[in-house]
Formats: C-alpha cells, sequence, structure tokens
C-alpha cells in the first residue's frame, strides 16, 4: 500500500475536506488526512498523510506559521473578510509605534476565545453549523502560544504581520481582539499559512501537479516517508530481533538515557530505517507509544 507525507498549496476557495475529496479521487486512494484545517478563503500550506501515514500525524510538530493582512475599521460576523458586516468605524490615527504597542499583548502565552464560524464541536454540532442558524455559540478562551508576531508593515486601514504559534490558535481571533483593543473594529482579510507540522510552504506540490500526475503515478515521487516526517525526533535504530520485539509493543531494555524530544518521544527504526515505533524512555526502558504495522509502507 502507497503512504506518505504530501505537502500541498491549498488555493483560495475550497475547504480543507474539498481538498481531500478531489486528490483522493485523482490519486485513486481509500484514506486521507490532514494536520490542520484551512479556512475556505485562506490559502498556503495543507499537510496531507495519505493512507496509513495518517497514524504518524499526532507526532508532528504541532507549530504553524502564517502572512496574515488585518483591516481595521470592519467588524464582521465570521471574523474574516467573507462575514456580513457589523459595524464600520472610522480607524483613528496611528503610527508604526502604536500598533507595535498593541501587538505586544498577543505575544508568548495568551488566553484566545474561538470564532463563532469555527469547525469547534458544541452539542454534536459544528460552531459554524450552529452560527448559520442564527445560534453563535462563544465558547470561553483557552490558552495558545504565539512564538513570534512579526510587524510587516501598516498603511491605513491594512495591517500585516508574520505569526508564528502553537496549534489551535485562530489568526481570525487575532484580527477582532486586535481591532477591539484599537477601538474601531477589524477582521482577517488574508492569510497564507507558510508553515505546518514541520514542513514549509516552498516544498508544497500545487493542486494542478496533482490532477495530472495522478494517473501515471508520478506523483508518488514526491510522498515523504513516515520515517521521513518524524526526522525531528531523535531516532534508536535496531536489530532484526529488537525489531520484532517492538512489532509486538514490548518494551526494550535502554541502558543510557537515550536523547528524545521536548514531549519525551523517540522515533524507532529498523536496520533499513523503517519507522516501527514512537517510543518513550521510562525507568531503564523504551515504552513503545504507538507501534506502526506498515502495509508495504516506509
Amino acid at each position: 500500500m502507497i503512504c506518505g507525507i504530501l505537502p500541498l498549496y491549498k488555493p483560495s476557495g475550497p475547504t480543507s475536506n474539498d481538498v481531500l475529496r478531489r486528490i483522493k479521487y485523482w490519486l485513486n486512494v481509500r484514506s486521507m488526512g490532514h494536520s490542520g484545517t484551512l479556512d475556505p478563503a485562506a490559502e498556503g500550506l495543507l499537510v496531507v498523510a495519505v493512507e496509513q501515514s495518517t497514524w504518524v500525524m499526532p507526532f508532528l510538530p504541532g507549530m504553524k506559521a502564517y502572512r496574515a493582512q488585518i483591516t481595521l475599521g470592519r467588524s464582521t460576523d465570521t471574523w474574516d473578510a467573507q462575514g456580513k458586516t457589523l459595524e464600520e468605524k472610522t480607524v483613528p490615527h496611528l503610527d508604526d509605534q502604536a500598533v507595535q504597542a498593541h501587538l505586544g499583548t498577543f505575544r508568548g502565552v495568551i488566553q484566545q476565545t474561538p470564532p463563532p464560524f469555527s469547525a469547534l464541536w458544541h452539542e454534536g454540532k459544528r460552531l459554524y453549523d450552529l452560527a448559520r442558524q442564527g445560534r453563535a455559540i462563544t465558547k470561553p478562551p483557552r490558552e495558545v502560544t504565539i512564538y513570534e508576531l512579526r510587524f510587516i508593515g501598516f498603511e491605513s486601514p491594512r495591517l500585516e504581520l508574520e505569526i508564528r504559534c502553537s496549534a489551535g490558535t485562530y489568526i481570525r481571533s487575532i484580527a477582532a481582539e486586535l481591532g477591539a483593543a484599537i477601538g474601531c473594529g477589524a477582521h482577517l482579510s488574508h492569510l497564507v499559512r507558510t508553515e505546518c507540522s514541520g514542513f514549509t510552504l516552498e516544498a508544497a506540490l500545487p493542486l494542478e501537479h496533482l490532477q495530472t500526475a495522478g494517473p501515471t503515478g508520478e506523483w508518488t515521487k514526491h510522498l515523504i516517508s513516515p520515517a521521513q516526517a518524524l526526522a525531528h525526533l531523535p531516532a534508536i535504530q535496531v536489530n532484526a530481533g529488537d525489531a520484532s520485539r517492538v512489532y509486538h509493543g514490548i518494551p526494550l531494555p535502554c541502558a543510557t538515557t537515550p536523547l528524545m524530544s521536548p514531549q519525551g518521544w523517540l522515533r524507532i527504526l529498523d536496520e533499513v530505517g523503517t519507522l516501527l515505533a514512537v517510543a518513550a524512555f521510562q525507568r531503564g526502558v523504551l515504552r513503545m507509544e504507538r507501534v506502526f504495522h506498515w502495509d508495504g509502507g516506509s
């Protein structure tokens, strides 16, 4: 079975699930997943897992990065440019220093309120479905981390930013909360995701390439193996005997403390470099967090 990771460029317009449906048809594969939804109006990097490679997705890096344009003076119900206008106000005179002062409150660990039009669940339904029915649900604020927020420029009413953040961060929320702090309202007017799950926009394949390469099978040359996709995790390579134990989830003795990721994980590889498991080191043994039983994958 073919499996691996594909970094793709999602254009503005289709939903992330629309993109998956298209490429499943073009490539004739049974199952796919992605490591983070992009709003329909947003574009940029969508990291897609093919077939059994969806198993590695919980272990991919959570950090994401974006280029964002925020327009001041107009508030919308969706907190982006596609929404219905709720209020329009005059944008006050702001210089770069004043904008930077407002941005300072959005750096580091912050509490963020998710947009009412989002894919979060409430009582078995998506928030955006409830909002379209006139039931806008406000979820309680939750903790996210803004690792970097770079001010690129401001030409009223538009503000350009680059943002590196934890998974679960809503850039629309930053736009709405910034507009509220300034006092004139704001919405997210353009968004490009530039990094996701350890991949960058430069590596992304255009959808048109997959449409033409699907029938020939040439697209498989672009697949990134599960072992490569988790290259951010330190690795231990084992012999055939230990590989059999790993396959059955049996802990391996380990005399010295190995290198591990900040989450305490490492990769277990067989003699040819196939990913066998993600493990954690505990009390002198490597305990398997997840064992991968590939069917023709790597």
